[in-house]
């Protein structure tokens, strides 16, 4: 420890050349210590400095020559994407629907002259069996879509409790209907239609055809074969007028 002087007994003394130069030399060494470390740690930021301020190097590209005006034409052709057209396939022809057709017995000649009443007879009928079964129906005309229609016969005729529900109020006498039904099985009729009436506009012939339901038909024969599905004729007389027992 320095001492820069002694208090006395008049006072402070001023400290001795010996005890100055140590304080000085003291100092300079303090500041020699500082300046060392600015210099290691200035002189580290100086080289990094130094080393990224690299030189930047500047390359000159030289523009293209300009091709003249076919030859960018040509380009812009040739880079336009062209549409790609698709051929487009022809619809399949729809097929025209068939119209509904009424179905029809078809006969050969053998059947159609089968069917003339003049050669028919009752020595060719076979053991066991009435006339009417071993004989052929006779064709009467045609009904709708042109079918062949053959006479009716019945297996029991309507009763009048069956059509009265379906009669106009007033049924005159003489009057009669005329309808077209295709047999089926059981003996029954259906796809009815409307031939003829009397009085003209009575409705009885649609008041038959609602009512032919209830009817009990046998199938035409051909041959003596029940021709089931093929069309008859049925005709009603009305002997009675309304109200007549």
């Amino acid at each position: 420890m320095l001492e820069y002087g002694k208090r006395g007994a008049s006072g402070w003394q001023r400290p001795s050349l010996r005890q100055r130069a140590g304080a000085l030399g003291l100092t300079l060494l303090v500041e020699l210590a500082v300046l060392l470390v600015v210099l290691a740690f200035g002189g580290a930021k100086l080289r990094e400095r130094i080393v990224s301020a690299a030189p930047t190097s500047v390359i000159f590209i030289p523009n293209p020559a300009p091709s003249s005006a076919p030859q960018r034409q040509a380009e812009r052709a040739k880079g336009a994407a062209k549409p790609v057209v698709k051929p487009q396939r022809p619809l399949p022809a729809t097929p025209p629907t068939p119209r509904a057709e009424l179905p029809f017995v078809p006969m050969s000649r053998a059947d159609l002259a089968a069917s003339d009443i003049s050669k028919l007879g009752t020595a060719g009928a076979p053991p066991g069996t009435s006339d009417t079964e071993g004989a052929s129906a006779a064709a009467v005309g045609e009904g709708p879509g042109g079918v062949t229609l053959y006479n009716a016969e019945w297996v029991v005729e309507p009763s009048d409790a069956q059509l009265r529900g379906y009669l106009p109020r007033s049924v005159d006498r003489g009057s009669w209907a005329l309808i077209a039904c295709q047999t089926i099985a059981h003996n029954q009729v259906e796809n009815c239609a409307q031939l003829g009436e009397s009085p003209r506009g009575s409705g009885l012939s649609k008041a038959m055809r609602l009512a032919a339901w209830q009817f009990r038909i046998r199938p035409p024969r051909i041959g003596g074969k029940p021709m089931v599905g093929a069309w008859v004729r049925i005709r009603i007389d009305f002997s009675k007028g309304e109200g007549e027992e």
